[in-house]
Formats: structure tokens, sequence, C-alpha cells
């Protein structure tokens, strides 16, 4: 995986996992994993995965925290539909999507490009555009390069297939 190329999820898919987000976390952190193929010449979202979904116990601390049986289910799941985590996406509970400590030490998926999505006040937040959201790509060992929707060379975009 190239880590400087860049990420497409449609309006459509963003607009539903903007909503499952604040729908599951009902005032309280949830996340999901953005999935897609790697092996096509662009890397798009086609589908998405609540951490609630694979582990049930994920959510149950108003934080999230994500078990090792998550984990064994995300890679079967990911197995079976031949698909690849391209991203992740959790939300904070306040308005600042910069990563928090916990955040920068402990990436869900520790592979270097690999792009967390913080969507703020609980996922309430726009179905249409990114200009709230926190970018983050992992650079490995605890470092982190953080974007803004408007940057030149920001990992995410939106598009409208």
């Amino acid at each position: 995986m190239d880590s400087n190329e860049q990420i497409a999820i449609s309006l459509l898919l963003w607009r539903r996992l903007v909503r499952q987000l604040a729908s599951r976390g009902r005032g309280r952190e949830s996340g999901a994993f953005l999935l897609g193929r790697q092996d096509v010449p662009k890397r798009q979202v086609v589908d998405f995965i609540c951490y609630d979904d694979l582990d049930s116990r994920a959510l149950n601390y108003g934080i999230v925290e994500f078990h090792r049986a998550g984990f064994s289910s995300l890679w079967t799941l990911c197995k079976e539909r031949q698909l690849h985590v391209l991203a992740d996406a959790h939300t904070h509970p306040t308005l600042d999507v910069r990563q928090s400590a916990v955040d920068k030490a402990n990436p869900m998926i520790p592979v270097v490009g690999h792009v967390a999505l913080i969507l703020p006040s609980f996922g309430d937040t726009s179905g249409w555009s990114l200009s709230r959201v926190g970018i983050h790509r992992f650079l490995g060992q605890r470092r982190w390069q953080s974007f803004t929707a408007s940057d030149p060379d920001v990992p995410v975009r939106l598009t409208l297939w």
C-alpha cells in the first residue's frame, strides 16, 4: 500500500457512516472500520463495519475499548469478503478532533500509512463534508501526521459515486 495514496469515500456511504456512529454512540464514543479493496487502481471505501458489531463490549464504558476477539472477527470478515481495512473512524465527545494521547499511542491498525478519522460531538457532524473531521495518518512509532479536509495532500476525500 502506498501510504500517500488517497482514499475515496462516496458521499452516500459517508452520510450513512455519520448517521450510524451518532446513532450507536447515543452520547458516548463509537467507531467503525472503513473497508475496501487495495488491488484496484484507486483505494475506495465500499463498506464499513461498526466496532460494536465486531465486539459487543466495545462501547460499554463511554469510550471505545476494542478487544482481541473483535479483531479476530474483523480479519475473518475481511477474508470472507475479500476486503481490507483502509481507515477507521471514531467519535470524540467535543468539537476537538485532535488525537488524544490514547489515540496516538494505540492506533487501531498500527501499520504505517493507516488513516484515522475523528468525528466531533459524538458524530454530530456534516454528512456532506469532512470540514469538521480530524484526519490523521500513522507514521509509525507513535508519530502521526494530521490534516484538515482543505489540505492539498489530505489522504481522504469524499466523492459523488
